[in-house]
């Protein structure tokens, strides 16, 4: 695996991970009735992640230009 792919990996895991949390603790608290409902944090976690490693590459870009 290549570098930029390990380093948007860890990106998209820890979006993942904060995701997963962000879900169990809403459904920990009632606001979440459904399981499946649980999919929703943890997917749009996983995104951002994936978004923020395309701005700090899109940072990495602009300054070593």
């Amino acid at each position: 695996m290549t570098p930029r792919m390990r380093e948007a990996f860890r990106f998209v895991t820890i979006g993942l991970a904060f995701g997963a949390i962000w879900a169990i603790m809403q459904y920990a608290n009632g606001q979440i009735r459904d399981v499946s409902a649980m999919l929703g944090p943890f997917i749009v976690c996983g995104f951002a992640g994936l978004l923020m490693w395309g701005f700090r590459r899109l940072v990495v870009y602009l300054r070593n230009r």
